[in-house]
């Protein structure tokens, strides 16, 4: 009789697995997002589908994981089934494709997505510093127009993702209108009271305040008075060392005529 009653709890424990696995397996998962290509710092927006074996929504939570391809990033997160959420990346977010898995009860479901490649970069003018911070999500590596009134000048920092460059802006004593351009990012500033001798951008470590002179291009040289200045200057020497050799070939061959 014991050996009876064992067999039938056994017997109706393994009725009850197969029941329980046969309704599971037949529970419908499923994830999507609403496009397949997402920007850099934009939300992505998805949803866990889930339904019972009679095509009826199940209204729960389910756990879902995102990841970069290289699995550096992970973000986890508790979610309603059978609604549209958003889920933010962070600004830096890698570039190429990242994997959603949702897991409900066992049972899990996934689904691609690609984050496009972002060379963006953030302009701040304090003064007369400039700081230019690469946001995007690859390296930055435009080249960055400075224009001072209404002289050029050019710079191509290389930032890794996060990283600040800073730079001095020099001008003889005054006000100037300041525009700062990637051809995507613009800045414009006016009023900007600037010092100096010649007009310049000079390189500056933020924090440590190192300072290497930096190369300006004018749009017209007779704004730069320096420059004009330094041209009269090498002219006029050029000029003094043409004649001394001038009277040196001439008293050469008044010794011979001699």
């Amino acid at each position: 009789m014991a050996k009876k009653s064992y067999a039938f709890i056994i017997l109706l424990s393994l009725t009850i697995i197969l029941l329980s696995s046969s309704v599971l397996a037949q529970t419908k998962i499923s994830v999507s997002t609403i496009k397949e290509t997402f920007d850099a710092g934009e939300l992505v927006t998805l949803k866990v589908s889930l339904f019972d074996t009679n095509n009826a929504p199940i209204n729960t939570e389910v756990n879902i994981v995102l990841e970069d391809a290289e699995k550096r990033v992970k973000i986890e997160k508790t979610i309603q089934s059978n609604k549209f959420v958003d889920i933010s990346l962070g600004e830096g977010a890698t570039h190429g494709y990242w994997e959603i898995t949702a897991n409900y009860q066992g049972q899990e479901a996934k689904t691609i997505f690609i984050v496009e490649i972002k060379e963006l970069a953030k302009f701040e003018l304090n003064k007369d510093i400039l700081k230019i911070t690469n946001i995007g999500n690859t390296k930055y590596t435009k080249t960055v127009q400075i224009i001072i009134g209404g002289t050029i000048g050019i710079k191509e920092p290389k930032l890794n993702i996060g990283q600040s460059v800073g730079y001095r802006l020099i001008a003889p004593d005054g006000t100037y209108n300041i525009r700062i351009t990637d051809g995507k990012t613009t800045l414009e500033k006016g009023n900007i009271q600037l010092t100096g001798k010649t007009i310049g951008i000079l390189n500056e470590n933020i924090g440590k305040g190192s300072v290497l002179t930096g190369g300006i291009k004018p749009e017209d040289e007779t704004t730069d008075v320096s420059v004009f200045q330094n041209k009269f200057v090498y002219a006029f020497i050029l000029v003094i060392f043409g004649a001394m050799i001038l009277l040196a070939i001439e008293r050469r061959y008044r010794k011979r005529a001699e």
